[in-house]
């Protein structure tokens, strides 16, 4: 096999309160990932500089690329495909091409899918038999292009679909949880700076670090028990990533609180944001994704849900 065709979903990553450490695929939106590999050739020495080499690997971004960089070292998914040769002792050419489907930039975990959908679709070309930890090892390293941090709860989320929560950091070790119905309506808003990581606070009070690790017990009893009210009142609140994100977001309180009077459970930032989502029931849908179009009219607004589904394989005739 010399050509694989993927879909990556977007994520939510922190999903509330889990700055980090937890994630939740959605069913849409979502990108397409070609890549093809050339004739093949011998395995090239990578232990010394010459046996890298940017050159074999080619990226082009097509639909809503938004000036993303092609260049390999600056492209989360170069990046991680370099990660992978370095993995496997090889470097054999390959051809990447990103058919972006969701905004980048916007909390979506964007980047997380061009670096996973990168790795898992070279593990299953060289047949490298990689573990699905691994395989979010790697591609967390391509996420040091976009926010210079390797993190994996986007590469994670987008891997296996559901809920899925960081168990262990050295070594990774990733827990996936089917999850229920989870309607989602969502502001997809474009952040001004490329991260807001190192604005977060670095320390945060003994009562607030108890209030957080309650917020995150409470999510992941919510979502085992497939409580839906109980998981979006869990996702509600965050010491961490909210109070940060929402600085950008001109009358995010107020908003917030709308959406919350119109029917949503919970509201929260998406990501490294700066988009803002809401978890309701099926027949508040419609009356809070108006009040979302009306106070961010310059946004595109998405009626989305949680899927269990990750990345997945696609056929020629899907795209």
């Amino acid at each position: 096999m010399k050509e694989i065709l993927l879909r990556a979903p977007a994520t939510i990553g922190n999903f509330g309160p889990g700055f980090d450490i937890f994630s939740l695929a959605l069913e849409k939106p979502y990108d397409e990932i070609k890549i093809n590999l050339w004739e093949r050739a011998s395995a090239l020495d990578i232990s010394s500089p010459e046996g890298l080499s940017h050159e074999n690997i080619n990226i082009k971004v097509s639909g809503r690329d938004e000036g993303l960089p092609v260049s390999v070292k600056d492209n989360t998914a170069g990046v991680a495909a370099e990660e992978f040769f370095k993995r496997i002792n090889s470097h054999i050419g390959v051809d990447i091409e990103i058919k972006k489907l969701m905004a980048s930039g916007s909390g979506l975990g964007s980047s997380g899918a061009s670096a996973c959908g990168t790795v898992y679709g070279l593990n299953k070309l060289f047949g490298s038999n990689l573990s699905n930890d691994e395989i979010i090892d790697i591609a967390s390293k391509g996420e040091l292009a976009s926010g210079n941090v390797a993190h994996s709860d986007n590469v994670a989320g987008c891997l296996l679909g559901g809920f899925v929560l960081i168990k262990n950091f050295n070594p990774l070790e990733v827990v996936k949880i089917e999850i229920p119905d989870i309607p989602i309506v969502m502001s997809v808003m474009k952040k001004k700076e490329r991260t807001t990581r190192g604005q977060i606070p670095k320390t945060m009070s003994l009562d607030k670090v108890k209030e957080q690790m309650s917020y995150c017990a409470q999510l992941v009893y919510a979502i085992m028990s497939k409580d839906l009210e109980q998981i979006g009142r869990a996702i509600n609140d965050d010491y961490i990533s909210e109070p940060v994100r929402a600085k950008s977001i001109p009358k995010y309180r107020e908003i917030k609180k709308k959406i919350l009077d119109a029917g949503a459970y919970g509201v929260n930032i998406s990501g490294g944001g700066s988009s803002v989502f809401a978890i309701c029931k099926k027949e508040n849908i419609d009356d809070i994704a108006e009040i979302m179009k009306n106070e961010f009219p310059a946004n595109e607004v998405i009626i989305t849900r949680a899927s269990n589904e990750g990345i997945r394989e696609i056929a020629q005739e899907e795209r």
